[in-house]
């Protein structure tokens, strides 16, 4: 028998899951994550830090990934395997949960004077193939 009690329902506003890149050179220590604005950080070894609980009333969730800049300080698409690996994973999870959430590139909502997250997000959702799966044939 069916029981409501054991689904679990979350409304929430969330309509985007935004990605950015932090705009960071890899060499960069970053300090004070409670002070950065994402939900979640995806540091260079893949590792997913969860920096706030996204609230029922949050209309986005905010995903970056640590990088974006060379040792130059150009824009540049530097992220590790990892960090793309728990990226595609995290954004899977996101979707689960936040099923009417649109998937989306910080540039696309925001204002900046760059590409970010620095690389395009809906052609590399397309095209990526985890590793699991890579290493399967």
């Amino acid at each position: 028998m069916y029981n409501k009690r054991n689904v679990k329902t979350q409304h929430t506003n969330v309509r985007y899951i935004v990605v950015h890149s932090t705009g960071t050179r890899p060499d960069m220590l970053v300090k004070e994550l409670d002070k950065l604005p994402f939900h979640f950080l995806i540091t260079r070894n893949g590792r997913l830090i969860n920096l706030k609980p996204v609230q029922t009333t949050d209309g986005t969730v905010e995903v970056a990934w640590l990088g974006g800049l060379d040792k130059h300080g150009r824009h540049v698409d530097n992220r590790t395997e990892q960090q793309s690996e728990t990226l595609f994973n995290t954004l899977l999870v996101l979707t689960e949960k936040f099923d009417e959430a649109e998937i989306t590139s910080a540039d696309k909502l925001y204002v900046y004077g760059y590409a970010n997250p620095g690389f395009d997000l809906k052609a590399w959702l397309n095209d990526y193939i985890p590793a699991f799966l890579q290493n399967a044939a």
